[in-house]
This record gives structure tokens, sequence and C-alpha cells, in this order.
């Protein structure tokens, strides 16, 4: 290999990619989109009705209708309008039939937003919510927690009991988290495990997607375009193979580089709760170890994308290459839940040795609990072997792919090159 070469191709793979209009847009875009729809959804999610409901209420017991609809018209809006308006249609018609039926009517018509039927089903009440739009499950569990509330004290006053009494005995024990390190102990919440130990796994997704999915284009319009053919002319298919490896590395060194500055002046000019901030302290103590994983999976799906984009000859068959490749990327997701609550089961350390499922693995894994030394050493080492045995075999598909104009090859051929000297 002529390193010369290697280097001028790489320098000439980074700055036609890093000087392009669409690299620079993703720069930016990509890390405002991730925000957008990972903050987005749940802001609107929480985000109070801006008008007033109308509820029907159609009981049957007798036993809630008045309680209810002294406690949800008590509700507020944040503009100060009252959230619900209940109706009591029993109470009205005397007959459930007809102000089911009649419920019913106005909800199709719009007049009423939903309906609340309670039924007596073998001395426990039965609570159904009929709708246009069932699906309003904020609501519902209002609706929920008031009904159970007033049932309950319903029952302790039959039974002579003092509500007031009853709740302060039974009122809920909420358990706080906490995660003992050798620095010491340090508040641990679920959630920010969860999203401290995400982050690399999609910052990994991204790089790769967005770098491997535009280096295999490019291969594909370099064939097309007979580009291809000059360029081997003046190099060897492995000085071409390692300069584009190195180039989309580079690439890939400065998505991040920039992503990581930019996150660092979101957290210069935010105000952190004192919880975040703590977590992201114990983060800071296994970054080392996240870095590397990531380094280590984006050389080894770099090569694996080099390796396949080699093989295409069209935009179609990019395009379903490009969807395999990012099925990989993927698939390490679904354990992300069983890896954090059982990091240490033995199903899970076996699946931390394969090659395409280690790096998110164990990024998820250092940050939950730290795994033991032999286990960081041994799936480093697979990462390591694993990288240089696909680089070898992509280098050997590379050699005579590169050149072949439309024919697909077979499984026979591939392997027939991979055994070539």
């Amino acid at each position: 290999m002529n390193w010369n070469r290697i280097w001028v191709i790489a320098r000439w793979e980074y700055l036609q990619k890093v000087r392009s209009k669409g690299f620079i847009i993703s720069l930016v875009v990509t890390p405002l989109l991730i925000v957008l729809f990972s903050i987005g959804p749940s802001l609107l999610f929480n985000q109070d009705a801006d008008k007033t409901k109308v509820i029907a209420v159609v009981d049957s017991t007798g036993m809630v209708a008045a309680d209810l609809r002294a406690q949800l018209e008590q509700m507020k809006l944040a503009n100060g309008q009252r959230a619900y308006t209940v109706r009591d249609y029993l109470g009205s018609t005397g007959r459930f039939d007809s102000a089911l039926a009649r419920s019913d009517r106005d909800v199709l018509a719009e007049v009423t937003d939903g309906t609340l039927v309670l039924r007596d089903s073998a001395g426990q009440i039965r609570v159904t919510y009929r709708s246009t739009n069932p699906s309003e499950i904020v609501m519902l569990s209002k609706f929920e927690h008031v009904i159970q509330q007033i049932v309950s004290q319903r029952k302790l006053h039959e039974a002579g009991i003092d509500s007031a009494l009853y709740a302060r005995l039974t009122r809920d024990i909420d358990i706080t988290p906490i995660k003992v390190t050798k620095q010491g102990e340090q508040d641990s919440g679920f959630l920010m495990t969860f999203f401290t130990a995400y982050a690399g796994c999609i910052l990994l997704m991204f790089l790769v997607i967005t770098t491997g999915q535009s280096l295999v284009r490019g291969l594909v319009e370099e064939k097309s375009n007979r580009i291809m053919e000059m360029l081997i002319g003046s190099c060897t298919p492995y000085d071409l193979m390692w300069g584009k490896l190195l180039g989309l590395s580079g690439l890939g060194i400065t998505q991040m580089l920039v992503w990581v500055l930019l996150a660092l002046s979101a957290f210069t000019f935010l105000t952190i709760p004192m919880q975040v901030t703590t977590s992201l302290e114990s983060v800071v103590a296994v970054l080392p170890l996240i870095l590397a994983y990531m380094v280590l999976g984006y050389v080894f799906y770099a090569a694996l994308f080099i390796g396949v984009g080699s093989l295409v000859t069209t935009e179609q068959e990019a395009q379903v290459a490009n969807s395999y490749l990012v099925l990989l990327l993927v698939f390490p997701m679904a354990f992300s839940m069983v890896v954090i609550q059982m990091p240490d089961a033995s199903y899970v350390r076996v699946l931390s040795h394969i090659p395409f499922l280690t790096p998110s693995l164990m990024m998820i894994r250092v940050v939950a609990k730290m795994p033991p030394a032999w286990e960081i050493l041994s799936t480093v080492g697979v990462m390591i072997l694993s990288t240089f045995v696909l680089v070898w075999i992509a280098g050997k598909v590379f050699r005579t792919a590169i050149l072949m104009y439309g024919k697909r090859p077979s499984m026979g051929e591939i392997m027939r090159w991979i055994r070539s000297r």
C-alpha cells in the first residue's frame, strides 16, 4: 500500500463531502431534528386543552354523578376557564336506556365530547367512556383517579372509617434509586440512565447512516460515470479503499466534534437541573469507554458499507443495501431495555461479544453498571479483531467488485474473491 496515495484519496474524499451543502446543513439540522422528535411530542402530549370539554354522565349506581360533577368542574385550564362541564343525563330522564341513547346522539352531533357510563356489576362499579375519540388517555386517567377517589371515600364512610385518617395511613411511598460507586453515592433515575445510555447509540447510528449512505451512493455514481476506471488507473484498489475508509472516518469525527460542541454550547446557555448535572458528571467518568466503542463500531460499520457498496451497481440496489445495513444498526436498540435492567445476565454477556451488537450494548452497559475489566478487554478485542477481519474481507471484495458493471455477483463468486490471494 502507498500511504501517500491513500492520504491524497482520503483528503479528497473528506474535502469533497465536508464542503457539500448537504453535509453543512446536516450538521445543524440533524441534532435539531433529534431534539424536536424527542422533546416536541412530549411537550405537546402534556399540553392542556384550550377549551372547556362537555362531559355527559349516565350513572345507574346513583353514587358518583354528583360528586364527580363537583370535582371535575373545579378543574381549571391555563387561561382560567373551567376545564370540564358535566351534564347528568340520567338525572334528567330517569331511564338508563333513553339517557344512554340521548348521550350517544349528542356525542355524534358534537354537543358533548364524551359520555362516562357507570354501572353496578356484582358490587363493583364498571365505568366506560363513549366518544368519537376514545383515545384521550391523559383525560381518561384524570377521570379514573377522580372516580376511584369518590368510590373509595364512599365505601370508607359506609364502613365507618375516617377517610382523612385512612389517607394518611395509606400514603404512597416513593423509592429513590441511588447508584453506589467508588466515588460515593449519586442519584440515578431510570429515565436519566436510559437517556444517557441511548445517547451514544443514537449518535453512532446517525453517524454511520449519514456518512455510510453517502459513501454507497458515491460509489454507485463513480461506477456509472466511469470515474472508477480513472481512479484505479492511478492507484491500487487497496489504496482507494483505505483512502475512502479514512476519509469517511474523518467525516464522521468532524460530525461528532461539531455535535459535541453544539451540546456543550447548549448546556452553557441553558439552566440544567441539579439531578441532570450529577448524572452527566457520572457519564463523564465512563466517556472514554463510550468513545472507544463508538470509534470501533464506526470503523466496523464503515468497512461494512464499503464492502457492500462496492457490490451494487444501481441506485435502486444501493437503497436496498442501505436499508439492510440500517436494520443492523437499529437491531441492538431492541435489547436496550433488557440490558439496562439486567446488564449482568448471561445472555446479555453473550450478545455483547457479537460484533454487530457489541458497540451499542456495551455503551449501554458501562452507563447502567460497569462490567468487569475482563469483559471490557474481551469485547474491545472482539471489535478490533472483527474490524481487521472485516476490512480484509472488504478489501478482497472491493478489489474485484469495484470494476464490475451491470452484473450482480453471486455468493459463490464473492467467496472465491475472499479466498483468492
